[in-house]
């Protein structure tokens, strides 16, 4: 127990001292962790979406766009209208309501709007490692208080996964010391004596990528080839025979009933419909527009930019992701555009 309190001081350290991002390859658990909503002391932006907010927008280049906000990157994999509903809630009854952002950008696509897949992880990671269990209904999503027995339950089973998030503070830590052991006058001599020196080195690396949130960063896209066998009889085919006319209005009710929860909370939001790869824009079953239409039926009167047809393919990982070239690319143009919305 005294190991175990040690490690989870050290994690939490970590990830409040170099804003280490844990659960790199499953970044659901990020929202169970109370060291990722520590109350700021500046206003926060969090960028809200599915995995193609996490990529495509990056989050070094908006802090530095923004030095008077705090940002954070809460884009979800696989996320949906209804995760990012389910995380702001969690967010609130966990944290506080101090701990909720002061201001999102919110990035979608088809998918996100129609979400799909219809079983998704976020939901089933709630459900089992927090003490809130989800429900949906007319109202949308709402999150429970579970028994004594429940949470005490979902807080054992959250144990096992801790492992993982100690091994990255660790290496944090690790990097964060060999650095300024190479500082100190003697010491980079006597690293590069002993032969350390490439070993810290290679430790300062994997920081950054510790507190990096990309899951993956490719510095080339897949041919349309490999796109197509990578995506042929996948839940993707559900995406893409997605009847706009025929769900569209449910659609646009989660979508309302998101916003209605940012602006019942005075949350300012800023809407971005992110790039799709030309693969997909031709396989879509549904007439764009009407998609187009959704959204606007959801959001109101919130400030939207249609960015679609934005990034070029050779921008592009595989059919939404982009890769550094044109995530840079597409962040500032986000950038600009959010900068006129809060000047």
């Amino acid at each position: 127990m005294l190991v175990f309190s040690a490690l989870t001081w050290l994690a939490i350290s970590a990830e409040r001292s170099f804003f280490m991002l844990p659960y790199k390859q499953e970044s659901w658990y990020r929202f169970l962790l109370p060291s990722q909503f520590v109350v700021q002391d500046k206003p926060v932006i969090m960028l809200a979406g599915p995995s193609t907010v996490r990529e495509n927008l990056r989050w070094e280049q908006m802090q530095e766009a923004f030095p008077d906000y705090h940002i954070y990157q809460g884009g979800i994999s696989v996320g949906t209208i209804e995760d990012v509903t389910i995380s702001l809630k969690l967010i609130e009854a966990a944290y506080g309501e101090d701990a909720l952002p002061d201001y999102v950008v919110l990035g979608l696509g088809p998918r996100f709007l129609a979400n799909l897949p219809p079983e998704r992880p976020f939901k089933t990671i709630v459900n089992t490692y927090s003490p809130w269990s989800v429900t949906t209904g007319p109202n949308g999503v709402e999150l429970h208080k579970k028994s004594l027995f429940g949470a005490a339950l979902a807080k054992i089973r959250f144990v096992g996964k801790q492992p993982e998030r100690f091994r990255s503070a660790l290496r944090a830590w690790a990097a964060y010391w060999g650095r300024s052991i190479e500082e100190w006058p003697p010491g980079e001599a006597f690293l590069r004596k002993a032969g350390f020196l490439n070993m810290w080195t290679s430790q300062v690396e994997r920081q950054r990528r510790l507190v990096s949130p990309y899951k993956f960063s490719r510095s080339a896209g897949l041919s349309e080839e490999d796109l197509a066998v990578y995506m042929s009889g996948s839940w993707w085919e559900s995406v893409f025979d997605w009847d706009v006319r025929k769900n569209g209005d449910a659609a646009a009710v989660r979508l309302r009933q998101l916003l209605d929860f940012l602006n019942e909370h005075g949350i300012g939001v800023a809407v971005v419909n992110m790039p799709e790869r030309s693969y997909s824009r031709s396989r879509f079953a549904f007439e764009y527009e009407d998609y187009l239409g959704a959204i606007r039926d959801g959001i109101g009167t919130a400030p939207f930019l249609d960015l679609s047809t934005f990034s070029h393919d050779d921008e592009f990982h595989d059919a939404e992701h982009t890769i550094p070239e044109g995530s840079r690319r597409l962040t500032n143009r986000v950038i600009v555009w959010v900068q006129s919305l809060l000047t």
